[in-house]
C-alpha cells in the first residue's frame, strides 16, 4: 500500500512539474512549488521502509530555528556576538563626617515691659467704675497660701509659684442702695513684674473681685480681692486697671511695695 502511495505521488509530481501539452494547467508560484516538493520529500522519507534516508526532514518553523542556531554559532566563532558590558559601579564620593559649622541663632533681646504713666491715666480707681463707687487699693500680700476671713479653707499656690493677693475697698457714697456687680463694668486687670505680665486667676473666694456682686446701703462698704499666681523668682511691680468702654488710652496704675 505504501508503495502505491509513493507511485501515485510520483505521477502527480510529474504531471505538476512536467506539465501537460494537451490542456491548460494552473500556474504555480515558486513558493507553492517549493512547498509541494518539501511535502513530497517528507512523504517519501516517511514511507521509506528501508530507511535509506536517515536524515530528518524539517518543517518550515524548525528550518528557521535551525538557521538561527547556525547563524548564532558562526557569530560566536567569529567573535561578533553582542555582549552587554557589565556596568562599572560609580564611585561614591566620600562623606565629610565633620560637623558643619553653624552660626549661632540670633537672640532677640526681650522688650522692656512698659508701665503706663500715672499722670496720663485716670485720676482715681473709681473712674474705672464710672465713679458710681469709691474704689480704693488697700494692700497686697505675697505668700505660699492665702486664707480669707470669709472662708474656712486656704488657697495654695501651685508648685514653683507664689500668691500675690491685692485687696480693694468699695464704698457706696450715694444716698441710696446700690448693687456693685463686676459684670456691669468692662474692667480689666494686669500685674506687671520684673520679667512678664500676669492676669488674675478666678478663685472660689466669696469676695473675689472678678465675680463680686453685692448690695450696698448708703455709706456701706465691702472688700474685694484679686489673686495672681506668679513665678517664685519674680518680683511684682504694679497693677494696671483699665476700662476700654470709658477710654482706650487711659488706665489707673497701682504701685506695689512688696
Amino acid at each position: 500500500m505504501k508503495k502505491g502511495i509513493v507511485l501515485i505521488l510520483a505521477c502527480f509530481m510529474m504531471l505538476v512539474l512536467g506539465g501537460c501539452d494537451s490542456g491548460e494547467h494552473i500556474p504555480l508560484t515558486p513558493e507553492e512549488s517549493d512547498a509541494i516538493a518539501q511535502y513530497s520529500a517528507y512523504l517519501i522519507m516517511k514511507y521509506d521502509t528501508r530507511k535509506t534516508h536517515k536524515e530528518k526532514l524539517l518543517d518550515e518553523k524548525q528550518l528557521k530555528d535551525a538557521y538561527k542556531e547556525i547563524a548564532a554559532e558562526e557569530a560566536e566563532e567569529n567573535g561578533t556576538l553582542s555582549v552587554t558590558p557589565t556596568p562599572s559601579p560609580t564611585p561614591v564620593p566620600e562623606r565629610d563626617l565633620k560637623t558643619p559649622e553653624v552660626d549661632p541663632p540670633e537672640v532677640t533681646p526681650a522688650e522692656p515691659i512698659e508701665i503706663p504713666d500715672e499722670k496720663s491715666g485716670f485720676e482715681s480707681l473709681g473712674e474705672c467704675f464710672e465713679n458710681k463707687f469709691k474704689v480704693s487699693f488697700v494692700k497686697s500680700t505675697i505668700g505660699e497660701s492665702y486664707r480669707s476671713e470669709l472662708e474656712y479653707f486656704s488657697l495654695n499656690a501651685p508648685e514653683g509659684q507664689k500668691l500675690l493677693v491685692t485687696e480693694f475697698s468699695i464704698l457706696n457714697e450715694s444716698s441710696k442702695e446700690l448693687t456693685f456687680a463686676t459684670k456691669d463694668y468692662n474692667v480689666a486687670y494686669k500685674l506687671i513684674s520684673d520679667k512678664k505680665t500676669y492676669k488674675p486667676k478666678m478663685s472660689l473666694i466669696a469676695n473675689d473681685l472678678l465675680l463680686l456682686e453685692k448690695k450696698l446701703a448708703p455709706g456701706e462698704s465691702t472688700s474685694g480681692i484679686l489673686v495672681f499666681f506668679i513665678d517664685k523668682d519674680d518680683t511684682p511691680k504694679s497693677v494696671v486697671v483699665t476700662n476700654t468702654d470709658i477710654s482706650s488710652d487711659k488706665s489707673f496704675v497701682i504701685t506695689l511695695n512688696n
